[in-house]
């Protein structure tokens, strides 16, 4: 896991936080959190990686920037789809793809990046704004993945079974069939 990686997925977890703010005050929050960010990183790679030349480091600031882009739709389309496809975004991100990889860090950067959403939204506007977030460690949520979940013992086909025909049902009631003899 490297460094720009890492502090890209918390620079998303307040991403996602500062679209709660107020239109007219988000996209300048976002603006300065990505400014810091390349900032940073640019300072990094001349006193780090002692890269000189500015040409070099702009192609990879541009590098950053695009992974960057890639990581905020891969990770919003995980929160949006839900944790097998967020998985695969922290998998492709943070791990690089490795096949090798123990996907219970996967899952624990999954659900830290869930319960650190929850908390940020939890918090005020003047709370994130006066820099009282403060990130946990993804090891913490070990104990919790390794927990097997009660929809993993009932059978996916029953599962879906079932909700068919619910849904069936619903519909049904919305076509006007009397929903007391449905249920």
């Amino acid at each position: 896991m490297i460094w720009a990686q890492i502090t890209m997925l918390h620079m998303y977890l307040l991403t996602c936080r500062l679209r709660m703010f107020p239109p007219q005050h988000a996209s300048t929050w976002h603006q300065h959190l990505l400014d810091h960010f390349f900032f940073l990183a640019e300072d990094r790679m001349v006193t780090t990686h002692n890269m000189v030349a500015r040409s070099v480091r702009n192609k990879y600031l541009k590098d950053l920037f695009v992974q960057w882009r890639g990581l905020m739709a891969g990770y919003d389309e995980g929160l949006m789809k839900g944790d097998a496809v967020l998985a695969t975004a922290v998998w492709r991100n943070i791990f690089k793809g490795d096949e090798n990889v123990d996907f219970r860090s996967v899952g624990e950067i999954v659900s830290y990046m869930r319960g650190v959403l929850q908390g940020l939204e939890q918090m005020s506007d003047e709370g994130i704004a006066g820099g009282e977030v403060v990130f946990g460690n993804p090891e913490s949520e070990r104990d919790g993945i390794l927990v097997k979940s009660r929809l993993m013992v009932r059978s996916f086909s029953l599962q879906l079974l079932t909700n068919s025909i619910l849904i069936m049902n619903l519909e049904a009631c919305r076509e006007g069939s009397h929903c007391s003899e449905l249920f």
